[in-house]
């Protein structure tokens, strides 16, 4: 039994009819939502956030439903297909946001913070998008005249570039990431399907974490003698086991240790530490674990 999980490089042939169906129904779906947020909200900071939260989102939707249910199993092509999803996800944003600068009607507000009222003609939309001329042509005269800015000041040119560069950057950054994660997962060949991921109760943190690594590849279930679930995940430092369960018999196992800390007003986070990912277990461990 190899000692870690390799994924095998194969994916089903369905995956192009998912990515199809999530560029047709999710993306417009995310690009208007996305759209209309970026155009309504005055906040050029918290726009940072919702430019992350759109990533996610996409990333999250490729994640499911193109890499989970057309079983790919390769990472570099899930990187690949969450990269192109992300700009596929953009450019619907784009073509939206366009048709919101052509309606744009009365501006309300300050010279600071004011919003224009908006909305989108759908069938203008719907002709935008596949005349991509026309929508890069319609971005390059919003980078010379701008819409909006910050204290007072219209952001155009080279800044307004860097701004959408830094947008680009992070849509089908997180997008690839997440698609690529979800491809790296535990796949059964023999029984052509994903394994069970189950997350187990917060046990206490591990110490000695190569010792742990050891006892795992070993099958040493004393070494697993000294944890336990009497600890408060929410304050404590604790670690989190992760169990891959499948049908075929095999079984992984990825383990995160999450140390406690404290700042001054005494808000607690956790340092998340990876103590071990996707290492195999036999049975008798998989069950200890279960059952502690």
């Amino acid at each position: 039994m190899d000692k870690y999980y390799t994924p095998s490089g194969k994916f089903s042939p369905s995956f192009v009819l998912y990515f199809l169906a999530v560029s047709a129904i999710v993306f417009p779906i995310l690009g208007l939502i996305y759209a209309y947020c970026i155009w309504y909200i005055p906040f050029v900071y918290i726009n940072f956030f919702i430019t992350l939260g759109f990533g996610f989102l996409v990333g999250l939707a490729i994640a499911l439903f193109v890499i989970k249910k057309g079983k790919v199993r390769n990472p570099v092509l899930g990187l690949l297909i969450g990269v192109i999803g992300g700009i596929l996800a953009l450019y619907f944003h784009w073509a939206i946001w366009i048709d919101l600068v052509i309606n744009a009607g009365e501006t309300y507000g300050s010279n600071r913070i004011g919003i224009t009222v908006s909305n989108i003609q759908f069938l203008q939309v719907f002709s935008l998008i596949f005349q991509p001329a026309l929508v890069f042509d319609s971005i390059c005269q919003v980078s010379e005249y701008g819409t909006w800015g910050i204290r007072g000041a219209t952001v155009t040119g080279t800044f307004l570039w860097v701004i959408w560069s830094i947008e680009f950057i992070i849509v089908i950054g997180v997008s690839g990431f997440l698609s690529y994660l979800e491809a790296q997962k535990p796949f059964s060949e023999s029984t052509n399907s994903w394994y069970e991921e189950v997350t187990l109760p917060a046990f206490s943190y591990i110490e000695n974490t190569q010792q742990i690594i050891a006892d795992i590849s070993k099958s040493n279930l004393e070494g697993f003698d000294f944890l336990s679930k009497d600890v408060d995940s929410e304050s404590d430092s604790h670690s989190i086991f992760t169990l891959y369960r499948s049908k075929s018999g095999k079984n992984y196992l990825s383990i995160d240790n999450k140390a406690s800390k404290t700042d001054d007003k005494g808000n607690i986070s956790f340092d998340s530490n990876q103590v071990t990912e996707y290492i195999a277990i036999n049975g008798e461990l998989s069950k200890l674990l279960l059952d502690k």
